[in-house]
């Protein structure tokens, strides 16, 4: 099962805003962004592995 997370926040509650002429945008439930560009990873151990590295760094 594949998800998306916000690009800002790297929160995954986030849902559709926006379609049609203007092509798909979500926004986030945490930091309120709205952007057509989300983070779409297939597994929650991809997730958890990125949220690590973001860490490490």
């Amino acid at each position: 099962m594949s998800f998306r997370a916000c690009m800002f926040c790297h929160s995954i509650r986030i849902y559709p805003y926006l379609g049609f002429m203007t092509g798909q945008q979500y926004q986030c439930q945490d930091c309120d962004e709205i952007s057509p560009l989300v983070l779409e990873f297939d597994t929650e151990e991809d997730f958890t592995n990125f949220l690590a590295e973001l860490e490490e760094e």
